[in-house]
C-alpha cells in the first residue's frame, strides 16, 4: 500500500517529461521568435541599403517633404533700392 507501484511511477514520469517538453518548447519558441524579431529588420535594411536600385525606389516612394513649384523670386537689394529710389524722385512717401 504505501509503496509507489510501477503504473503510479510511470504516470508521474510521463507527466514530468511532458512539463519539461513543455518548457523546451516554450522555450524554443521564444528564441525562434527573438530571433525572427531581428532578423526581419536587420535583413531588410541590408537588402535595402546595398541594393541601388531599391534604395531609390524606396526614397522616391517615401517623399515625406514634397516643396511646391518654384515661384518667381523676390527682388534683389539693388533692385529695391533702385524702386525706392524712384518713389523718392516721383515725390511718393
Amino acid at each position: 500500500g504505501l509503496q509507489p507501484t510501477r503504473k503510479s511511477a510511470r504516470k508521474r514520469s510521463k507527466k514530468s517529461r511532458r512539463s519539461v517538453m513543455v518548457r523546451l518548447t516554450g522555450a524554443a519558441l521564444e528564441s525562434f521568435k527573438f530571433a525572427v524579431y531581428l532578423a526581419v529588420p536587420i535583413s531588410l535594411t541590408v537588402f535595402v541599403a546595398y541594393n541601388p536600385s531599391t534604395l531609390e525606389k524606396v526614397i522616391k516612394n517615401r517623399m515625406y517633404v514634397v516643396y511646391p513649384p518654384e515661384g518667381p523670386r523676390p527682388p534683389t537689394n539693388e533692385e529695391l533700392w533702385e524702386k525706392i529710389n524712384e518713389r523718392k524722385k516721383k515725390g511718393g512717401s
